[in-house]
Parts: structure tokens; sequence; C-alpha cells
């Protein structure tokens, strides 16, 4: 599949602000499974600095700055990007209990396991929380896999916590949906993360897009669409392994990957500072997923 994704920000503010200097994540990285054949960004008003670099979890970044003196500002990126189809896998040995996993991966020296490590340890939005399985109730099966960890998770938090758009910020604490019961994808997989790196297998936050078709008949409209997250979890035998609780799916060819990190925090689209009265600012977003109709070579 290939897929062409408009994605929007808008910000606006109440008074004039002076200039400003901002961190962005808008551009999808490569993966395995997934190639970037075109990127575009523009900025009105026109940014007066611009720097691309690549962050220590391995995601493109940019630096942005704005001197022009302005009461809003917009940035419009349009990528183009391949994702290959997910085949079948072949039959594996037997998946390792969890104890075993955690014991590999403490004794595992290559570079991915190293890697992993840091993913199983507390992160700014997700401090330790020994207990949350309990607080939530949820019993796991030490015997399992960390595949079927992850699957179990996702079904949990699926059947047993309410998707509500408007209830939570990127500021609430996880505390706070554990105990509405309710978040967005955000906070669904936050709470994923946070009870498998309480059972000392490593996670990580995946921040990207999701396609939805309408359904037969209807018209698709354009905008509809929106970032989304989902969690992966760290397989000593098999690597990175994806979920998304919000839809209790494994992520298929209709993901796009934008970043990943430890937390949200890692990979906000845009973060930055103002030089005047920005903090009561109006942001409005705007993604469109559309696709192409034509699939990537089977030798690509």
């Amino acid at each position: 599949m290939r897929y062409r994704i408009t994605h929007v920000t808008r910000y606006r503010y109440p008074y004039a602000v002076h200039g400003s200097l901002n961190e962005l994540r808008l551009k999808p990285r490569s993966t395995p499974l997934q190639r970037l054949h075109a990127f575009r960004m523009d900025v009105v008003p026109q940014a007066s600095y611009l720097a691309e670099y690549v962050d220590a979890f391995g995601n493109p970044g940019s630096i942005l700055g704005i001197q022009e003196t302005h009461r809003e500002w917009s940035v419009t990126t349009v990528s183009e990007v391949g994702r290959l189809t997910v085949e079948a896998e072949l039959p594996f040995d037997p998946p390792l209990p969890l104890a075993a996993a955690r014991e590999r991966l403490r004794s595992d020296a290559r570079p991915a396991a190293l890697e992993a490590r840091g993913f199983s340890q507390a992160s700014p939005l997700l401090p330790e929380w020994p207990d949350l399985l309990q607080r939530l109730g949820l019993t796991v099966d030490p015997g399992q896999g960390v595949e079927a960890l992850g699957r179990q998770l996702s079904r949990f938090i699926f059947e047993a916590f309410d998707y509500r758009p408007g209830q939570t910020e990127v500021s609430t604490p996880l505390s706070d949906v554990v105990e509405k019961r309710a978040g967005v994808c955000q906070d669904f997989a936050h709470l994923a993360i946070a009870c498998s790196r309480a059972l000392g297998i490593p996670a990580r936050y995946v921040s990207g897009y999701l396609e939805t078709r309408p359904p037969p008949g209807a018209a698709r409209l354009v905008g509809v669409d929106a970032s989304h997250a989902w969690f992966a979890l760290y397989d000593p035998t098999r690597g990175w392994l994806e979920f998304d609780p919000t839809n209790d799916t494994v992520p298929d060819q209709r993901y796009v990957t934008l970043a990943w990190g430890r937390d949200y925090g890692d990979v906000a689209p845009i973060r930055g500072v103002v030089r005047g009265s920005g903090a009561r600012h109006t942001l409005t977003v705007s993604v469109d997923v559309q696709r192409l109709e034509e699939a990537l070579p089977a030798n690509r």
C-alpha cells in the first residue's frame, strides 16, 4: 500500500507574538515494513531557521524558528509512504515464558537487546507503578510469552476502558485514566506500557496514522482521519511486537509509523516556546490519510 498523508497544524494567539522556536516530529520514519518516498513541509509565516536531525530513538526531527511577529502560524506536511503488507509468520519455537524472557534480556549483549533495556525503566510521563496490575484487577499468567501478554493487555484495555475524546489531556496523569476507566489512544498506549514495565518487559510508545475507510457506498470525507498511538513490546527471540489497544488489533499495513519513544513526551508532534502572550493559544489539527491505489513492487 502507498499512502499520501496531509497533516495540518495551526496555532492562533489572542495577541501578537514576536517569534517562536519549535521542535517537530512530523516526518515518518523508515522501518523494515515502511518506506518514506516523499516529504514536504510548508510553514506560514516562512521559517527563518529550519534544521533537521535524528533523535536518540532514530526518529527524524526538525528545529523550526519563526522571527516574524505573528498572531497565527501553521505547518503543513505532506508525506508519501509505502507500507508493505504484513505476511503470515512461520511457526516459531515455543514462546519464552515471561520470567525466561526477562532473564534472556538481562544476559543478552546484542545491540537490539541493550537498546530495549532502556524501555523497561520509568520515563517522564510514566513513573514506576509496581502494583498497577493489582490496582486494575488484572492477573497475568507468568507462563505465557510476550506476544500473549501484548494481546491480553490490548483486549483488557479495549473491554475495560471507554474511548472518550476530550476526557484527558497530554498532562493528565495515568492514575486519572485508571480511575475514570476512560481515555483516548494515547492514554491506552501509556497504560499498556506501564503494565508491561511493571512486569519487567520493555515497552515503547508508537505514534503514527491509521487509515480509516468509509462504509461501502459512502463518500470519503477529507480530513476525518487523525493521528494515532499504539504500543510495542520487546520479545528477546522475535524483536518488537506491536499492539493497538484502542481497537484490540495487531497493526497491519493500514498503520503508518511516525515515531517511537518511551512515552508521548518523546514523540510529541510539535513542542516549543514563543516570545509574547502565547499561553492562551488555540490549536487546530487536521489529518488526511489517502490511499493511493498502487502497491509496492514485491522486489522493493
